[in-house]
């Protein structure tokens, strides 16, 4: 009898156990979860860092900007860069199709940063001055800063999307156009990136930071 019960008390002490040990692994798993979830949240209120290819642009960003006097624009031109390319290839600044309708045209760096500046201080201008919209207007095309002040004349992402969904629906051969991002493939909208601004906006503070230590 007494080993019955020595038995039973051991198995009960196995069945604890094992109780506490899962216990202990789910709360242990839920904090590191939590830490990785913290910290993601603060590299994204601190932006993402840039490339060492693009950093390489730093001074021919700044040179080109000074030939119109903007060379308080650098670290936000830097910005559309990284999100453009990364500073890969021979058209850091994807300037081809704004140039000449199509992607390769420019084979330069050089002529791809001081194209790509025009193109964008030309947007700017054209956009009055609202940094978003010229932004936007990068990706899409000077069009929507038309549509943008047809639609009560302010940035939203709501304008960026429904202007996305229109020109998408208009494109001749819809396959050649990649969806991004999968809320772009939700919202049929894969007419160029919805959320442009602010990918480059989130490049922006390490921009800033990358004219500092020049």
């Amino acid at each position: 009898m007494k080993k019955k019960r020595n038995r039973k008390q051991q198995s009960l002490f196995t069945a604890f156990g094992t109780v506490l040990l899962f216990g202990l692994g789910l709360f242990f798993l839920l904090f590191i979860l939590s830490v990785v979830v913290e910290n993601d949240g603060n590299e994204q209120q601190e932006g993402r860092v840039l490339s060492e290819n693009v950093l390489a642009y730093r001074d021919t960003i700044e040179q080109e900007l000074a030939k119109s006097g903007q060379e308080s624009l650098a670290p936000l031109v830097l910005s559309v860069m990284m999100q453009e390319s990364g500073g890969r290839g021979d058209d850091p600044m994807q300037a081809s199709e704004s140039k000449c309708g199509e992607i390769g045209c420019i084979e330069d760096p050089e002529e791809s940063v001081a194209y790509g500046i025009a193109h964008f201080l030309r947007m700017l201008e054209e956009a009055d001055g609202e940094e978003d919209v010229a932004i936007q207007s990068y990706n899409f095309g000077a069009g929507f800063i038309g549509f943008v002040n047809e639609n009560g004349g302010a940035f939203s992402e709501d304008l960026a999307v429904q202007f996305s969904q229109e020109q998408y629906k208009k494109v001749k051969n819809p396959e050649i156009y990649r969806c991004i991002r999968p809320e772009s493939e939700e919202l049929d909208a894969c007419y160029g990136d919805i959320q442009y601004v602010e990918a480059v906006y989130s490049y922006l503070p390490a921009a800033q930071e990358a004219f500092k230590d020049k």
